[in-house]
């Protein structure tokens, strides 16, 4: 019993219907068997399809094997050359030998031999153009290394620019590895639209060292200075900010270039707010990257004497406002805001107060740099008494102006001096009466009406009598 079973297992498994299953059998076909198993016709086609290579230029196979009229109807016998042009199918398959090295079942060694040689040829030897330049502007990998010369370089540049995108970048960074400086800033210089997505990207990813030196390069100074400002100016640490700000100064003394002299101005005031930073610490408010607005602010909230102002000390707010190139308008603005807010009203009348400088020994006399209009609308916003906003308004000439603005403040004496200067005697009546019994604007118009009254020879009314 035990040599039956064990000759049934022998023969169980030597059966070929108990064989074991693999993808790879139905390729391994013998072409004895198939000559064997069919007719002599069919054997004739088989080895002439293999030896002519059929299978790679006759798809007509499976497609005469499929039926799919139901599904296409009249578009059964519908070719692929009516669906694409043929420059469109060229490019497709030139795009396909670009990145298809798997080869096709079947293939002999000479014809795989044959295949190779082709990708290699097109890949390291025959640059092609337009498929390049299709597949990086879709984002695929392309090989570059194929364009050697410098004029191939060139022309697969120039097709990029013309289309624009990221794929400029791919190229440009492939010309800087593959070229000397000079060559590529010679490229650089004839293709100004090539010159700005290289400092876009320089820009983007943060090197600023190259950014700047390729800005040097091309003589933008200018901007080479503004961005080393703004570097300098960005760093953590006081001490490397004040580093990199004498270095950049001592470097646009030494070396002679071009910038205007208001960058100039910049970076010495940038200097001596550093130098302010560490000795009087003034960044304790608003930070140590405090614009000198900011910091002009605080030395007007430390400021007690307005008067008189100490222009040797360091925090005083005109030689602060010297020291940062700060503009008079600037800073009386700032110097409003700030006195208002801290309700110190007093000292409003001494920030617009000036001495003429070809007189010293005369009177102060009020002078301000901005719209008059600003400050009276930014005092109403502030909430400044009457008194200030009248103050204010006195200053102004035009009285049609100031009798608008005045109404729109509602400062109602100054909306009376405005009267009494258009003479408008009707409408300060008509004023006189809607205001409140015995109260302090009503007086106020009464003696104005009077003295609008009792004005009865004016400067145009003299007539001289011979």
């Amino acid at each position: 019993m035990e040599s039956q079973f064990d000759n049934a297992d022998e023969n169980y498994w030597n059966r070929s219907s108990r064989a074991a299953f693999s993808f790879d059998d139905e390729d391994d076909i013998d072409i004895d068997d198939i000559g064997k198993s069919g007719t002599s016709s069919d054997q004739t086609k088989l080895s002439s399809k293999w030896d002519n290579n059929a299978i790679f230029n006759d798809d007509s196979i499976s497609e005469a094997s499929f039926d799919n009229s139901a599904a296409l109807g009249t578009l059964n016998h519908l070719s692929i050359k009516a669906i694409l042009s043929e420059e469109a199918l060229k490019l497709v398959l030139q795009e396909q030998t670009l990145d298809d090295h798997v080869l096709a079942k079947g293939v002999t060694p000479e014809e795989e031999l044959k295949l190779l040689r082709r990708q290699i040829q097109s890949t390291l030897y025959s640059p092609n153009l337009e498929a390049t330049a299709q597949k990086l502007l879709h984002g695929k990998l392309a090989p570059l290394e194929m364009f050697k010369s410098l004029q191939e370089k060139q022309e697969l540049l120039d097709t990029l620019l013309s289309h624009g995108g990221d794929a400029v970048i791919g190229v440009l960074l492939f010309l800087k590895r593959t070229l000397n400086s000079t060559q590529f800033h010679s490229i650089l210089e004839q293709r100004p639209k090539a010159l700005e997505h290289y400092l876009s990207y320089l820009r983007q990813s943060g090197d600023v060292s190259n950014y700047i030196v390729i800005l040097q390069r091309f003589g933008r100074h200018q901007e080479a200075a503004l961005r080393q400002f703004q570097a300098a100016i960005g760093c953590s640490e006081m001490s490397t900010r004040k580093q990199e700000l004498q270095r950049l100064i001592d470097a646009y003394a030494s070396a002679g270039l071009g910038i205007i002299p208001l960058y100039e101005q910049i970076f010495h005031a940038a200097l001596k707010l550093q130098l302010l930073h560490e000795k009087e610490q003034l960044s304790h408010r608003f930070g140590a990257h405090a614009t000198p607005i900011e910091l002009l602010y605080v030395c007007c909230t430390q400021n007690k004497n307005w008067k008189d102002q100490d222009m040797l000390k360091l925090t005083s707010p005109q030689r602060f406002a010297a020291d940062q190139e700060i503009s008079a308008a600037q800073y009386e603005w700032t110097a409003l805001n700030e006195r208002a807010q801290a309700q110190a009203y007093a000292d409003l009348e001494c920030i617009f107060e000036r001495v003429s400088t070809w007189h010293p020994l005369k009177s102060r006399q009020f002078h301000i740099s901005f719209d008059l209009s600003l400050a009276v609308q930014r005092l109403f916003e502030l909430q400044a008494p009457a008194t200030v906003l009248q103050l204010f308004l006195s200053k102004m000439s035009n009285s049609s102006e100031k009798l608008a603005l005045a109404q729109r403040v509602k400062c109602i004496k100054a909306v009376i001096d405005a009267m009494v200067s258009l003479k408008q005697q009707q409408e300060l009546q008509q004023l006189k009466e809607s205001l409140p019994d015995k109260s302090e604007e009503q007086f106020y118009c009464e003696n104005a009406l009077k003295s609008l009254q009792s004005k009865r020879w004016t400067t145009d009314n003299i007539k001289l009598k011979l």
